[in-house]
């Protein structure tokens, strides 16, 4: 239900921007017309997208005997003012992100729970509440885009209270 909702969201304000830039350069005919389809479609395809076989085949990594996946989900980590497209993985040693081949900057990161120094949030292009922000110990700090950041959160720091001890 997630997906569908975040994609409905994703065309309502793909169809807004689009709509209005269309009022701007072709007058509010155009307006009324492309935004609510540009919207429409967008929300379509960006569905479609996520839940393609392509997408789920490149972001599944393989887990050791006996690791299992606490939670998982479609996140961005922002590498080099890029938000790659992919999927966030909480295992019960790691946090593990692998990315889509349909960026630009294709990988995958693996952070020790061990590592972790302080989980925080951010609001992603300042208005978006969906950032999650990995503070480590060796100073570094990677950024998430995800669904569910509470959720998230609270699943980690369960994980940093068990290892902590």
């Amino acid at each position: 239900m997630t997906k569908i909702k975040n994609s409905i969201l994703a065309g309502i304000v793909f169809g807004l921007l689009f709509g209005t830039f269309q009022g701007f350069t072709h007058g509010i005919n155009a307006a009324i017309i492309t935004g609510p389809i540009s919207g429409l479609l967008f929300g379509i395809f960006i569905h479609l997208f996520v839940n393609s076989k392509a997408v789920k085949r490149q972001t599944q990594i393989e887990t050791k005997d006996g690791e299992s996946v606490i939670h998982s989900g479609g996140a961005n980590h922002l590498k080099n003012s890029e938000g790659v497209g992919g999927k966030l993985y909480l295992l019960t040693d790691k946090l593990q992100f692998k990315s889509h081949s349909f960026n630009l900057q294709n990988h995958e990161l693996a952070i020790s729970i061990d590592q972790i120094k302080d989980i925080t949030f951010y609001n992603n292009l300042g208005i978006v509440p969906n950032g999650l922000a990995i503070s480590l110990k060796d100073g570094r700090q990677e950024k998430f885009v995800v669904s569910g950041r509470q959720l998230w959160k609270t699943e980690i720091e369960k994980l940093r209270a068990i290892t902590n001890n």
